[in-house]
């Protein structure tokens, strides 16, 4: 017994008890080293993940500025269309007016020419009664 009681004895001195709670220091620092490593990693590798997030919100931001300017330009091309496109048809409603008052006097014209009256050319045409009167001055049938 006296090996056994000299194992209990060394075990429960104060040197072994010092050496212990070292082993044991050093086995949490370990631990806690390795998992501060592997959070230095993970830090790494979200901060990559941002600074590529950054430089592709940059080209993001590059390329809305780039169509905003196109849409600028268009939106002014769609004005300018539609400015042509408003002349263009007030033109036509000129021309029109214009060919339907030529139609309305050429109408007057061919009343006279056969000899209708001017109170007759005017309730038929919508003419003045003084166009009517210088139409079948000019153009009326002389009988």
């Amino acid at each position: 017994m006296d090996v056994s009681e000299f194992i209990l004895d060394f075990i429960l001195t104060e040197r072994a008890g010092i050496i212990v709670l070292l082993a044991v220091f050093l086995y949490l620092l370990f631990v806690q080293m390795k998992q501060q490593n592997l959070l230095e990693k993970e830090i790494k590798a979200v901060k990559s993940k941002l600074d590529k997030l950054g430089h592709k919100s940059d080209n993001a931001s590059s390329d809305l500025s780039s169509l905003n300017s196109r849409i600028s330009s268009l939106s002014g091309a769609v004005s300018d269309a539609n400015s042509v496109a408003e002349n263009t048809k007030k033109e036509l409603s000129m021309l029109a007016d214009g060919i339907n008052s030529e139609t309305i006097f050429n109408k007057a014209i061919e009343m006279a020419r056969l000899g209708s009256s001017p109170e007759e050319i005017t309730k038929e045409t919508g003419l003045t009664k003084d166009q009517v009167q210088t139409i079948v001055r000019f153009h009326g049938s002389e009988g």
